[in-house]
């Protein structure tokens, strides 16, 4: 049998077409829900539901602005 050569590629150069392809144009992709950021006015916001320390405490959730990361803290009574 005859052996086969392995090349090693020391150096690959990446072309700029290929460059940044697949990459989401948005900052944030999970903002989706509707609430307008205090800091800057963006429409869009992400849920952070972090949940209970201790089983007497409610839930913490976080809103954070999908522009600028901006993020409130509001707490939520649950049933």
């Amino acid at each position: 049998m005859p052996k086969r050569a392995k090349k090693i590629i020391e150096k690959e150069e990446i072309r700029h077409a290929d460059r940044g392809k697949g990459i989401a144009k948005e900052k944030d992709v999970f903002a989706d829900y509707k609430h307008k950021c205090p800091k800057c006015g963006y429409g869009k916001a992400e849920i952070i539901d972090i949940g209970a320390q201790y089983s007497d405490e409610s839930d913490l959730i976080l809103i954070k602005c999908g522009k600028c990361g901006y993020t409130e803290r509001t707490e939520k009574k649950t049933t």
